[in-house]
């Protein structure tokens, strides 16, 4: 008998990262918009919290640092709802992001000013009824674009609980 074709590892490596996608009680899921930085193709974008990962840390753990330092959210294991398939930004295919999707009550964020510059809870009505096809799809939210692989993820995320229902 031969071993699964794709197995996904919650392990990590030097090319992968993971974003904490955040939803409280009320159906909101946290958008932050990253800092400004020279250099980063992702500055000022829309983004959800989340980073490199660093060994001798799981996945998991990297999203729950990461919503820690950029957004001042505590999330542990029993905030955990499931994990979304892996994506890749289009402009940097080498790099695989695992979304882990946490249920949390509705927190006010503690923004961590050198990595973010704002956090909003948007709400999944919201998002569905800001849908842009057109051109290059996207979300409108508030003053934000979402596009991208956080376009990608959230899509992935509606996806998901609608099948749910």
């Amino acid at each position: 008998m031969s071993g699964p074709r794709h197995c996904l590892s919650f392990r990590g490596g030097p090319n992968w990262a993971a974003v904490a996608v955040i939803l409280n009680e009320v159906d909101e899921v946290l958008v932050i918009r990253r800092v400004k930085r020279s250099g980063d193709p992702w500055s000022g974008h829309a983004a959800l919290p989340g980073g490199k990962w660093k060994p001798g840390e799981t996945l998991i753990a990297t999203a729950i640092r990461e919503a820690e330092e950029e957004v001042g959210i505590r999330l542990g294991l029993g905030n955990l709802v499931g994990i979304l398939g892996p994506k890749s930004p289009r402009n940097a295919p080498h790099i695989k992001v695992l979304p882990v999707v946490f249920r949390t009550g509705k927190v006010d964020p503690t923004i961590n000013r050198g990595e973010v510059e704002e956090a909003v809870w948007v709400s999944l009505d919201t998002l569905k009824r800001s849908h842009v096809s057109g051109g290059r799809p996207h979300y409108k939210v508030g003053n934000m674009v979402v596009w991208g692989l956080t376009y990608r993820i959230l899509r992935s995320l509606l996806a998901c609980l609608e099948g749910a229902r």
